[in-house]
């Protein structure tokens, strides 16, 4: 939580400092996690919730470019099972800071903008459990950062749009894909991050808006 304070402090200084056609607002999100490692031929990689939380400022310095850069709690990882019934749940938790270059489409002050955007993505590990099972029974459980390495960074792709709510309130959404480019796992499988989903957030102008 100290982590989260910290960089949500950060945000908010950012926004006070920048100003200018510039929002902020909360956002939030729901999709598919999984990582790239090889846990052999009989196991299958399940769907694995990944939920995410937090808050998003966005800063058009022109009428179709923009940056933004967001703090959110994110809750990744992986479940895989073989065929023998056995299933492993890895929940990684983390505080993910997603920094954004943004092209805008058409004309400032549209009532519907498509946006595609493009950045890197820093995560730093908070928790998570990792649980076994077999034939659906609970057989163990352990703290995934003792598999887990405590840092995470990677890109992020994403396309959606922005949508006018008022002169100064915006829907914001967007379908992103994160590609991680470390070997988080502290075991002997080399894995990397993936994840796949849905965000959603209100975006509140803050500084001067342009007509």
């Amino acid at each position: 939580m100290k982590k989260l304070f910290l960089a949500g402090a950060a945000l908010i200084a950012f926004a006070s400092v920048n100003a200018q056609n510039l929002s902020l607002g909360p956002t939030a999100g729901f999709g598919h996690s999984w990582d790239n490692g090889d846990f052999g031929n009989d196991a299958n990689k399940k769907f694995h919730a990944s939920p995410n939380i937090g808050a998003k400022v966005v800063y058009s310095f022109v009428s179709n470019w923009g940056i933004s850069a967001d703090v959110r709690f994110s809750s990744e990882g992986a479940t895989v099972k073989n065929e023998d019934n056995e299933e492993l749940r890895l929940r990684s938790n983390y505080i993910r800071i997603p920094l954004q270059g943004i092209y805008f489409f058409g004309k400032y002050g549209n009532a519907i903008r498509p946006k595609v955007s493009l950045g890197p993505s820093f995560g730093f590990m908070v928790g998570g459990k990792t649980t076994y099972y077999e034939d659906g029974d609970k057989i163990s459980e352990s703290d995934s950062k003792d598999r887990v390495n405590g840092f995470d960074v990677g890109l992020t792709a994403a396309a959606g749009a922005n949508f006018r709510l008022s002169p100064n309130v915006w829907l914001n959404t967007d379908l992103a894909y994160y590609h991680g480019f470390v070997d988080v796992s502290k075991t002997t499988i080399s894995a990397r991050n993936r994840n796949i989903g849905i965000n959603v957030g209100v975006l509140f102008g803050i500084g001067s808006v342009k007509k």
